[in-house]
């Protein structure tokens, strides 16, 4: 029978050619079925690939967090070996108070950064992935750690104040002082990056500052602030060479600048005398 006439009534039984298509359906279905098992499988491997990255992800957030922890509490042993365990946690805790300062300012300013690291004996330091756009972002970002670490050592010479407990006063003593050296204007230090803002050359006086401070309390101090100040010096002869005022980094409004030299100074003043005021409560309360 020919399949493209019409069946007759009395014809029911199906033509050959009708009988091949549920063998085609079947070698159809196979193909399917075929190409789908391959789809599945590549898609299980591309699903395997992601999931390991994801971890390969987490295993990095995770190895940052362990050279923020693993530092900060090598840091923690190292001043222990001077000032006793409860003492260098609780130093160690507010440097990482000040280094967050840096990283909540950049972040805010959606600079990216890494988190704080740790240096026994030295500070902390925070790595930026990138550079800020303007001296005025490099101040602002330069002062947040300062500003919240005088925070910071202000709390604990509250909780002094409280308890009448010399651990508290000692401890907001040297936060303060810390932090009002972080203030010296030279790099790398803060106050270096805060004064580029309104004068490059002021880093000449940072130098003079930190020769004056050593030499009245010499020490092992004297090597570190010999590091300090070979590296300001190529940016001082950098700075008179060229005029950095024509450089648009350097450029920045005049209300702006007043304003970051307000807050430099202030918070340099309330320091120093925060500095004075804790040391002063140490000894009362020994």
């Amino acid at each position: 029978m020919d399949q493209h006439q019409p069946l007759q009534p009395s014809s029911i039984e199906p033509a050959p050619a009708f009988q091949l298509q549920p063998v085609k359906r079947k070698r159809a279905g196979a193909e399917a079925a075929g190409i789908g098992a391959v789809i599945l499988a590549l898609l299980a491997k591309l699903k395997t690939v992601l999931f390991f990255l994801a971890q390969f992800k987490w295993l990095l957030i995770l190895g940052k967090f362990a050279l923020t922890g693993g530092s900060l509490l090598l840091s923690i042993w190292a001043w222990a070996l001077y000032f006793g365990w409860p003492f260098a946690a609780g130093f160690v805790i507010l440097i990482f108070v000040h280094e967050m300062g840096h990283v909540i300012a950049l972040r805010v300013r959606g600079i990216k950064s890494g988190w704080p690291v740790f240096i026994p004996l030295m500070g902390a330091f925070v790595n930026m992935h990138e550079m800020p756009r303007d001296a005025k972002t490099e101040a602002e970002v330069g002062i947040a750690g300062p500003l919240l670490g005088a925070l910071g050592g202000f709390g604990a010479y509250l909780i002094g104040t409280y308890t009448h407990n010399q651990f508290w006063y000692a401890l907001a003593s040297l936060t303060f002082v810390v932090n009002l050296f972080n203030l010296i204007p030279v790099v790398p230090l803060d106050g270096g990056r805060v004064v580029a803002a309104l004068s490059p050359k002021m880093w000449l006086v940072g130098i003079a500052l930190l020769i004056g401070v050593f030499l009245l309390r010499p020490g092992p101090g004297l090597l570190f602030a010999g590091l300090l100040i070979a590296l300001t010096i190529p940016r001082i002869v950098a700075a008179f060479r060229r005029d950095l005022a024509a450089d648009p980094y350097y450029q920045i409004a005049p209300r702006d600048r007043a304003l970051i030299a307000v807050q430099y100074f202030a918070l340099a003043a309330f320091l120093a005398v925060m500095w004075t005021v804790a040391g002063h409560a140490v000894r009362v309360a020994g």
